[in-house]
């Protein structure tokens, strides 16, 4: 079963939700979990998200704190990472000049994780602008390999509310980078940044991010965060009927607490090889 929720409901559900997922890894990088599964980009959320843990990207990393707050969520399959990220309190919506100066967000990745003090070609940053409503309005940073590679091998869609506004991104990383390992246990470096713009001025107002507090990443992917893939969520049985014992290899739909299930519901709402813009 799949659901439609109104947004608004969605963004108050998701902050509120005690499921997250923030912690520390080994290395000292923050980690986050996605879990495996395929959810499909076309305007319904598939009742797994409700199973995905909740991230914050709250780490005021430039700028003057608008008190924006950020939540997000991953999912992964054999080819692509799927991000859900809905942005809370920011109403005042901004854009132009450069992707990275006005309303919207960056993706960064270091696909094999590796670490490395400067880009290489598995690290690239999708910057994308708010108000984005062709390719032109998105933004790519790292190598040159690295910028030629990742064109065309994402999704990415945008919804905007009185409240505040969410992105549905699938990124195809097995295209972007063929090294990388799309398996239970792979670690992904990542980051995700906010960008908020006020006013109408020449500069954003605001930058948020989730591992990167000290505004670097931008230059050195060893500060990025990890993902890593984990399994596919476990689901209880379906209760058998009259005493009947249930078949082999059935499933019963996945079951959570119903402000998690709101939580996750309206993430997605469009679907596009671009930006697209709802209102």
């Amino acid at each position: 079963m799949k659901k439609n929720l109104v947004l608004s409901t969605v963004l108050c559900a998701l902050v509120a939700s005690a499921c997250t997922a923030n912690v520390m890894a080994a290395d000292g990088n923050i980690t986050a979990e996605a879990i495996k599964g395929t959810p499909v980009i076309d305007g319904v959320v598939d009742d797994i998200w409700a199973s995905a843990s909740t991230n914050t990207a709250n780490a005021l990393k430039d700028g003057t704190d608008e008190g924006i707050t950020t939540q997000w969520k991953a999912m992964w399959d054999d080819d692509k990472l799927y991000l859900l990220i809905a942005v809370v309190n920011d109403t005042a919506h901004f854009f132009n000049g450069a992707q990275s100066w006005g309303d919207g967000c960056e993706l960064y990745f270091d696909a094999l994780n590796n670490d490395p003090t400067d880009y290489t070609s598995d690290d690239g940053v999708v910057q994308i602008g708010w108000d984005a409503e062709t390719p032109t309005d998105t933004a790519y940073k790292g190598t040159d390999a690295a910028q030629a590679n990742i064109v065309g091998k994402y999704q990415v869609c945008a919804v905007e509310n009185a409240d505040g506004y969410l992105y549905e991104i699938a990124v195809d990383l097995d295209a972007f980078c063929p090294d990388v390992v799309m398996a239970e246990g792979t670690v992904i470096g990542f980051d995700i940044q906010i960008n908020s713009k006020s006013d109408d001025s020449e500069s954003r107002t605001s930058a948020y991010g989730w591992a990167d507090a000290a505004n670097v990443g931008w230059q050195d992917p060893s500060v990025f965060g990890d993902i890593l893939l984990a399994a596919a969520p476990v689901v209880d049985e379906a209760p058998a009927e009259d005493g009947a014992p249930a078949a082999d290899g059935a499933e019963a739909p996945v079951t959570a607490d119903a402000g998690i299930v709101a939580a996750a519901a309206v993430m997605a709402m469009a679907a596009g090889v671009v930006l697209t813009k709802k209102k």
